[in-house]
């Protein structure tokens, strides 16, 4: 496990600076290729799928949203090369990577990566750490108790929610990158995701919401660190 995070943390670097120092308008383009996630493919998708590929192929089969399934091994990689890449592409500093790594059904490592600051959530059994591409030093993950805001991701197309959680006057924001999101569910209120989600979006951050409030169905994602908040917006969310 440690050699995959070193050469990990290795990919989130090389993307990190291809991102902050030599984007291109090349890499602003869309290649006119559809992705395994449904998705037109840009060209910083593919930089940044290329180098996963590169850094982490040698340890099992990667099943990426642009590529779909790539070579084979006993573990399997799920990925998302960029989450949020319209915010990367819009220059709205909200966007990352998502890798799930795992053995069978388990997933047995997660890492979510803030490509705007750097920042970074690493999960396995034994640990949960946040650190940072500009340093080496991990530190623990825990929660933040001054929270004043949840994030509700696709709230543009659920405007009966929305309605619904401004008259409980349930403060929120939609950033547009369901992973890193869910990777910073435990400083927020509350995590909401209703729509389709695909295990590219999903399978890391919900690996790192383990020991949250979680509800899940075919639509509706919900993670809150506090109980009665869970009960209130998964009342709100149910309604119909």
């Amino acid at each position: 496990m440690e050699r995959f995070f070193y050469d990990l943390r290795d990919a989130f670097k090389q993307i990190y600076r291809k991102i902050h120092f030599e984007m291109g308008e090349e890499l602003y383009r869309y290649l006119g290729v559809i992705g395994a996630g449904g998705d037109e493919t840009s060209g910083i998708d593919r930089f940044a799928e290329e180098v996963y590929i590169q850094k982490l192929a040698k340890y099992g089969k990667i099943i990426s949203e642009e590529a779909g399934e790539i070579g084979e091994g006993e573990y399997t990689i799920i990925l998302d090369p960029i989450d949020g890449s319209s915010n990367l592409l819009s220059s709205f500093p909200y966007y990352g990577s998502s890798i799930a790594l795992k053995k069978g059904e388990k997933t047995v490592f997660s890492a979510v990566v803030n490509f705007a600051n750097g920042e970074f959530f690493i999960k396995s059994d034994a640990f949960y750490k946040r650190g940072s591409i500009h340093s080496f030093t991990l530190q623990e993950v825990t929660p933040n108790p001054y929270a004043k805001i949840g994030i509700f991701e696709k709230a543009y197309a659920n405007a009966k929610v929305v309605e619904r959680l401004k008259e409980k006057r349930l403060k929120f924001r939609s950033p547009g990158a369901v992973a890193l999101s869910l990777a910073y569910a435990r400083y927020v209120k509350f995590v909401l995701f209703v729509g389709e989600a695909r295990v590219f979006d999903i399978e890391a951050g919900l690996h790192q919401c383990q020991g949250l409030h979680i509800y899940q169905d075919e639509r509706i994602i919900l993670v809150c660190k506090e109980l009665d908040i869970f009960k209130e917006i998964k009342t709100i969310v149910l309604k119909d």
